[in-house]
């Protein structure tokens, strides 16, 4: 694996982080029920964190000597809050199977530019678990 094909994939985890950005920004607006408010909140910091994401890989690739992609993920339209939070482990659950995967590749070139994703990801694993978790406590009680 070469390092072009690791900001090629990057990209795709880039369109992942702009589906989950505007994913917790769109249902925001469109959760309803009896803690939609709450909800609500909630889904706005969520959008706001993964702001950050995108930003963070936005520069990780032009780090790398990438282009960073405006294109983005298809995600659902959704008002019910337990779709919401199921859809949302969903996602947080294949981004940390993508960055497992791309933690791998990284190893195979081994080089400082590779060690650097390595770091990177781990953060990045470390923030989508706690994501998980959090959601997957929520739904219990949802």
């Amino acid at each position: 694996m070469r390092m072009n094909a690791i900001i090629e994939k990057l990209n795709q985890d880039l369109k992942n982080e702009w589906k989950h950005h505007c994913f917790y920004l769109h249902n925001a607006s469109n959760i309803v029920g009896l803690h939609a408010k709450e909800y609500k909140e909630w889904l706005v910091e969520q959008a706001a964190s993964e702001m950050q994401h995108v930003v963070q890989f936005s520069d990780l690739i032009v780090g790398l000597g990438g282009t960073p992609t405006r294109e983005i993920n298809d995600f659902p339209s959704l008002s019910d809050p337990r779709e919401i939070l199921e859809y949302a482990a969903k996602m947080e659950e294949e981004v940390l199977d993508n960055y497992y995967q791309r933690i791998s590749d990284a190893e195979k070139i081994n080089n400082s530019d590779s060690y650097w994703v390595i770091i990177f990801l781990e953060k990045q694993m470390e923030d989508s678990r706690k994501d998980l978790d959090e959601i997957r406590q929520i739904l219990k009680g949802a």
